[in-house]
């Protein structure tokens, strides 16, 4: 019975010796993250446009704005303005967006963009409906942001 005893002890000590030796080995590796995307692809675009889509049905103001790098983006102070206009008018939004061709060009990224949108006025008035391809450009402000989206008037009541 006591070389049975011995054997047991000496594979707990060999596991646990296994067990240890794996968690130092772990500790020890450098983390494998993902490198950070450097090409604004049709993944990047499609995330970006969902979470635009999701920020305006969900009547998040700040969400959209979020999106947007007002720094870069020519008279961004007017364009959140007009994005605080929209959303003060509307009662509900809906909207949904295709996809269309991507161009990469240097630091900017080019997004053709089939978009519809319906908002229900705040006043009753009649719902107002747009159909618009859109132009978005994408810059790489420490992550992706919209540096510009063409025609603006897109995100406006008639």
């Amino acid at each position: 019975m006591g070389l049975k005893a011995v054997s047991v002890y000496s594979r707990k000590r060999v596991l646990l010796a296994m067990v240890f030796l794996g968690m130092l080995l772990h500790a020890q590796s450098p983390e494998q993250k993902a490198p950070p995307q450097r090409v604004f692809d049709e993944q990047a675009a499609s995330r970006m446009l969902l979470q635009l889509s999701e920020a305006l049905q969900g009547h998040s103001q700040k969400q959209f704005l979020a999106l947007f790098d007002l720094d870069k983006m020519k008279d961004g102070a007017i364009f959140k303005q007009q994005i605080s206009s929209f959303y003060a008018q509307t009662e509900s939004i809906r909207v949904h967006m295709n996809l269309g061709e991507i161009a990469n060009e240097g630091e900017s990224t080019t997004v053709s963009v089939d978009a519809e949108i319906e908002a229900e006025p705040r006043n009753g008035g009649p719902v107002a409906h747009q159909n618009e391809t859109l132009t978005f450009t994408v810059v790489n402000s420490g992550g992706w942001k919209f540096a510009d989206v063409q025609p603006r008037s897109f995100f406006s009541l008639p």
